[in-house]
C-alpha cells in the first residue's frame, strides 16, 4: 500500500450512488449534492467529494473559474469539495429551470431527466463523504475538478465496478473502498502531471526526500522516529527536510507524525475492541496516561469519550442503512467414522452447496462476519449452503484421534450423509481444494460442479520452496508461543499473511476469530497437517466440472498452485484475481468477478 492509499484508508470514507442521469440532445443543469439527495438514503456526510460516471455519451463540466472540461464515455469527473457546477451538451449553455427537469426517487436512488431530442447521455453520480474530524490534508489540496479516463482493460473494470455500484446499492462503506481506487488513481495522474514550481501537499508526494519520509512515518509510527533519522534515511539533511517538509505540507515532519499516531489511534478506537492501553502502545505511547493527553489535546476529548461518542453516531446512521438479511442457519451435531463430534449448518433454500472447512472456521463466529457475510449471502440466493467445522477447530470436537486429509475427507462425508444429500456442488477455499478434490475422484456421481478459489494440491511442506518453509516454521514457532495470548499481535502475523487488504475492522474480527476456534496445539497441529497434504496425483481423474480461481499475489498461497490445479484437472477452467488477498473481500472488484462468473457456471 502506498502513501496516497494509506491517506485514503485511514479516512474510513462511506459512500453511495444516489442519481441515475439521463440526458439528451442539448441540456443543462446546475449540479451539486445536497441535504435533499441524501434524506433518503443515507445521513449526509461532513466533508463531501461527488463524481460523476458518463457510461455513455459525453459531457461538459464547468466550474467557476475553470475551462470546461469534457468527458466522454468511460470516464469519471471527481469534484473533491463538492463546488456547485453544471453538466452540459456543450459550454456557455444556461442551466435549465428545476421545472424543466424530471425527477423520479426510487429504488435507492433519484431518476433525472433533462434536454431536449438527439444524442442520449447516461451518468450515474455519486459521493464519497467523511467526518470532520477525519479529514486530511491532501483533501483540502486537491484541485476542484479532477478528471479519469480510463482505456482498455481499465475501461471495463471501471464500467463493471460503476454498475455494481449502482444497481446492486451495496453498503455506503463498500462503494467508498470502490470509489476510492478511482480517486486514488485519478490523484496519482495528477500528481504525476504536475507543473514545475507547484507547491503544496501533492507536490509533497512527487518530493524525493519528502514523499520517503512520509513513507517511513506511516509505516513506522509507532517506533521513537526523529527528524535526523528521517532526513539521514530520505538521503538529505536534516535542515533540507524540516524546510520542504514544512514548505510544501504545512508543518514539521514531527507534528505530521503525531497527527498521523492520532488518526491511527481513532481508527484503532473505532474499528477494533481494543482497550485504550493497548492502543496506546500500538502507536508508540510508553503510557496510557500519556497517550490520553495526547488524544485530548489533539481532539478535544479523552480517548474513552470519543469512541463512546462515534459508537452512538454509527449506531444512529446504521438505522438509515437497510442491510440485506441473512437467512437463518441453522446449527446441527453428526459423528464421524472415529466418533469425532462434527457441528455443520444449513441456511438457504434450493439446490445445495456444500463449503469445504478451511484454515480457520468457526461457523458461529463467521455468521454475519465481516469477512463472510458477503459468501453466505451469494451462496444462499435461490440456493442452500452447508458449512461444517472441520475436526480440532470451531465447534467440532477438539480433541480428536486423528488429524489427516484421509480425516478431512471423512469429515465432508460424514456431513454430507447424514443431510443425505444425493447430489450438490462443491465450494473449496484453501486447504479444502485438496479434500473436495478427494472426495470428488471417489464419489464422481455426488459432485455436480467443483469451485476452487486459492487452492493448492500440495502443501507447503511437498512444495518445498526454502524461503516458503523457513517463513511458514517461524509462523510455528510464534503460533506454539503466543496464540492463546491476550495480545493479538502473534495473531496479527497470521492476518496480514491472509487479508493484507483489510480493514482495521475485518482485521480484527480474523485476529479474535483465531484465538477462538482453535488451541495452540491444534493451530500448531493443522498447520503441519496441512503442510504435507499431496493430491497432485489425483487431478487427472477429476471428472467433476471444476472452475479455478486464483489471486495473482495471494500471500499465502502461490498463484502457480492455482495454474497447477487448473492445467491438471481435465477441462477446468482458470479465471485469475487481481488481488492479494487469500480471502476475497466483499469491497475488492475480484470478489465482483469472482461472484459473476460462480453464478454463471453453477446456472442449471
Amino acid at each position: 500500500m502506498d502513501i496516497l492509499d494509506e491517506i485514503l484508508s485511514s479516512l474510513r470514507l462511506n459512500g453511495g450512488v444516489v442519481i441515475d442521469g439521463e440526458f439528451s440532445g442539448d441540456y443543462c443543469v446546475l449540479a451539486q449534492f445536497t441535504p435533499d439527495h441524501f434524506a433518503p438514503f443515507f445521513p449526509q456526510p461532513d466533508k463531501l467529494i461527488s463524481y460523476h460516471y458518463v457510461r455513455s455519451g459525453r459531457m461538459v463540466i464547468e466550474v467557476e473559474g475553470l475551462q470546461p472540461t469534457v468527458v466522454e464515455a468511460g470516464g469519471i469527473a471527481i469534484l473533491a469539495r463538492n463546488d456547485p457546477h453544471l453538466l452540459a451538451s456543450r459550454a456557455g449553455l444556461h442551466p435549465a429551470n428545476a421545472s424543466e427537469v424530471g425527477w423520479v426517487t426510487a429504488d435507492g436512488v433519484h431518476r433525472v431527466k433533462s434536454g431536449t431530442d438527439g444524442r442520449k447521455t447516461e451518468v450515474w453520480c455519486g459521493f464519497l463523504g467523511a467526518a470532520k474530524g477525519a479529514v486530511h490534508p491532501l483533501l483540502e489540496a486537491l484541485p476542484p475538478l479532477l478528471t479519469l479516463n480510463a482505456s482498455g482493460g481499465e475501461a471495463q473494470w471501471l464500467d463493471s465496478s460503476m454498475r455494481f455500484l449502482a444497481e446492486e446499492q451495496p453498503s455506503p462503506e463498500i462503494v467508498a473502498r470502490q470509489a476510492e481506487l478511482f480517486l486514488a488513481q485519478a490523484i496519482r495522474e495528477y500528481v504525476e502531471n504536475l507543473p514545475p514550481g507547484s507547491e503544496g501537499w501533492l507536490r509533497g508526494l512527487a518530493d524525493p526526500a519528502v514523499s520517503r519520509a512520509l513513507s517511513i512515518i506511516h509505516k513506522r509510527y509507532a517506533e521513537d522516529l526523529d527528524v535526523e533519522g528521517l532526513a539521514r534515511e530520505a538521503g538529505v539533511s536534516r535542515s533540507v527536510l524540516g524546510e520542504r517538509f514544512a514548505e510544501l505540507l504545512g508543518e514539521p515532519p514531527m507534528r505530521y507524525c503525531a497527527r498521523w499516531r492520532m488518526r491511527i489511534a481513532q481508527n484503532l478506537l473505532r474499528d477494533t475492541d481494543e482497550n485504550t492501553g493497548n492502543i496506546a502502545f500500538a502507536v508508540g505511547f510508553a503510557s496510557e496516561a500519556a497517550f490520553n493527553r495526547a488524544f485530548k489535546r489533539e481532539f478535544g476529548e479523552p480517548p474513552a469519550s470519543w469512541r463512546r461518542r462515534i459508537e452512538d453516531e454509527e449506531r444512529a446512521i446504521a438505522q438509515h442503512t437497510a442491510v440485506e438479511p441473512l437467512p437463518p442457519q441453522r446449527v446441527h451435531y453428526c459423528t464421524a467414522r472415529d466418533g469425532t463430534r462434527l457441528a455443520y449448518s444449513s441456511s438457504g433454500e434450493g439446490p445445495p452447496v456444500v463449503k469445504t472447512a478451511n484454515w480457520l472456521n468457526h461457523i458461529e463466529y463467521d455468521w454475519d462476519s465481516p469477512l463472510w457475510r458477503h459468501w453466505i449471502l451469494e451462496f444462499t440466493r435461490g440456493r442452500s449452503l452447508v458449512r461444517y467445522d472441520e475436526r480440532g477447530n470451531g465447534l467440532s470436537d477438539w480433541n480428536t484421534p486423528e488429524l489427516s486429509l484421509e480425516a478431512f475427507v471423512d469429515d465432508l462425508s460424514s456431513v454430507v450423509e447424514r443431510l443425505e444429500l444425493p447430489t450438490f456442488d462443491l465450494l473449496a477455499i484453501s486447504q479444502g481444494a485438496a479434500v473436495a478434490i478427494a472426495y470428488a475422484v471417489r464419489n464422481p456421481e455426488r459432485v455436480r460442479r467443483l469451485i476452487i478459489c486459492n487452492g493448492y494440491a500440495q502443501g507447503w511442506a511437498r512444495r518445498a520452496d526454502p524461503a516458503e518453509v523457513a517463513r511458514r516454521q517461524a509462523m510455528l514457532t510464534l503460533t506454539e508461543v503466543g496464540w492463546g495470548s491476550d495480545n493479538a499481535a502473534y495473531r496479527q502475523l497470521f492476518t496480514n499473511h491472509y487479508i493484507p487488504g483489510a480493514s482495521p475492522k475485518q482485521m480484527g474480527w480474523f485476529n479474535e476469530m483465531q484465538r477462538m476456534s482453535a488451541s495452540p496445539e491444534n493451530a500448531a497441529k493443522l498447520q503441519q497437517v496441512l503442510s504435507e497434504f499431496d493430491v497432485t496425483d489425483m487431478l487427472p481423474n477429476v471428472r467433476t466440472p471444476t472452475l479455478v480461481f486464483h489471486s495473482r499475489e495471494d500471500q499465502a498461497v502461490p498463484f502457480a498452485q492455482g495454474e497447477a490445479l487448473a492445467g491438471a484437472i481435465p477441462g477446468a477452467a482458470f479465471v485469475p484475481l487481481e488481488s492479494r488477498n487469500h480471502i476475497l473481500l466483499e469491497a475488492e472488484p475480484a470478489w465482483r468477478m469472482f461472484s459473476d462468473v460462480t453464478r454463471e457456471f453453477l446456472k442449471d
